[in-house]
């Protein structure tokens, strides 16, 4: 009994509050250092998504279901996505509004891909603003990797690795490519390779 009396003592009380203050302004602290750390994790701009030359590839991943239809019209919006880094941080395509985006489906087993991508890794070095997607379509990394080296794809190349990009896409067969303009929507669709003029009017419009 008396030293239940002893703990509760005045002097005892005076004692205590102030280391138990102590711990919980450490804790609150933790706790938004740690908040802050997983924005910060969390945030990424253009510039840190790697390109295609041996700096990763981000996962696309998709929050809606694709609506059925065919390929989606001029004036839709883009479906947006994300592309996944390795660490967990992100990019979503809707970030990307103000600047003119291609969307390219592809594979490396896809002879047409082959045909066409010299021109957009050309389009996407001559055109500081625009920003050129290579979505590769259910392929494992590594045939990606030398089709990325080979064609010295300094770009980003995202991995579709489950299709759900190309089935939000609507994308009826390879190659198939967007062109988003810099509100975010749909500009034009073409499916088969591009050839260079073709190329060339379609970045015009969304450049514009």
């Amino acid at each position: 009994m008396s030293r239940m009396l002893q703990l509760n003592a005045p002097w005892h009380r005076a004692l205590f509050a102030p280391l138990g203050l102590l711990l919980a302004l450490l804790l609150i602290s933790a706790c938004g250092a740690g908040s802050a750390a997983t924005q910060e994790k969390q945030a990424i701009a253009l510039a840190d998504l790697p390109t295609g030359l041996g700096r990763g590839y981000p996962t696309a991943m998709v929050d809606s279901a694709p609506a059925p239809g065919g390929l989606l019209k001029q004036g839709e919006t883009a479906p947006d996505f994300a592309m996944v880094l390795d660490d967990g941080r992100y990019l979503r395509l809707s970030d990307l509004q103000g600047k003119p985006v291609v969307l390219n489906f592809w594979a490396t087993w896809c002879g047409p891909c082959r045909l066409e991508m010299p021109e957009l890794v050309k389009a996407a070095a001559a055109n500081q603003d625009l920003v050129v997607l290579a979505a590769d379509v259910q392929e494992a990394r590594s045939p990606v990797e030398d089709f990325a080296a080979e064609f010295r794809m300094n770009l980003p190349v995202v991995l579709d690795k489950d299709g759900k990009v190309r089935s939000l896409y609507r994308v009826p067969g390879l190659p198939t490519t967007y062109f988003i303009d810099k509100a975010g929507k749909i500009a034009s669709a073409v499916v088969g390779p591009l050839t260079p003029q073709v190329l060339a009017d379609r970045l015009a419009e969304i450049q514009s």
